[in-house]
């Protein structure tokens, strides 16, 4: 796993959890646990058991889609499955998990999908500086550059970001934190186009208006992309980054007087 600004003072690990991403795939692909048979289940057909936690939010994340829960999740794949920090996950046939640990969103569990599941997955799942998420997949507002809107779920660690036509991205950190008190996608920056990147200095992150960087003692500078006849916003102070911000806004100022 790339090394961040956010554990940057932990050493990589290169341990990957690739049981669980080849189970996961081979599950969505339609086989049983118990054979391996390319065989998915019928329709409607619930071979394990849901319960609990998982239970509640199988239906209400499919309310909260405007569907019911065997439209949105399918049949349950595999059962109740015990991970790390007493969490349970349980996988279903349409692209979708649920996953659940105790102290974690409340004691809710969490709708995860497609490719926001993926990305995680590269982050070493739960045991990855992601976490757990702590809320389900969600819908973004439109961004102030594109329009564009993202989805994306929320993790103990971080955010993960389906952008339309640009991928996948994580951002957490003072990179998010900065990015999140301009606005967001609302914001002069709209939304992140790559992945946090490491520099000699730092960490970097575009976005669709500009770069946010951070350096390795923590400083927070920003990079606008804007055309003659707009105005960045400036970044509130109170956004969480304290005399941080503070700083790089009059760094700004000065700049740009």
């Amino acid at each position: 796993m790339t090394r961040t600004h956010v554990h940057a003072d932990q050493p990589a690990t290169t341990r990957r959890p690739l049981a669980r991403r080849a189970l996961t795939a081979t599950l969505a692909a339609g086989m049983t646990l118990g054979t391996l048979a390319a065989v998915a289940p019928a329709a409607g057909a619930q071979e394990h058991e849901i319960g609990g936690a998982i239970r509640v939010e199988y239906h209400a994340a499919a309310q909260a889609n405007g569907q019911s829960p065997e439209d949105f999740f399918g049949p349950a794949l595999s059962p109740e499955t015990p991970i790390a920090r007493d969490g349970r996950f349980q996988v279903f046939q349409n692209d979708q998990s649920i996953y659940w640990a105790p102290g974690v969103a409340g004691g809710r569990a969490n709708q995860i999908g497609g490719a926001i599941r993926d990305r995680w997955a590269d982050a070493e799942w739960e045991d990855g500086p992601l976490g757990y998420p702590t809320t389900r997949e969600w819908s973004g507002q439109p961004s102030s550059r594109t329009e564009k809107v993202a989805r994306g779920n929320h993790f103990e660690g971080g955010t993960i970001y389906a952008v339309p036509d640009e991928g996948t991205f994580v951002t957490w950190g003072l990179i998010r934190d900065a990015w999140w008190g301009d606005g967001a996608e609302e914001g002069s920056f709209g939304l992140p186009v790559g992945p946090e990147e490491s520099t000699d200095d730092g960490w970097v992150q575009e976005f669709e208006g500009g770069t946010i960087r951070v350096t390795r003692e923590g400083r927070v500078s920003f990079d606008w992309n804007y055309s003659p006849d707009e105005e960045p916003s400036t970044p509130s102070p109170e956004a969480g980054l304290g005399d941080q911000l503070a700083d790089m806004v009059s760094g700004w100022i000065d700049q740009f007087s």
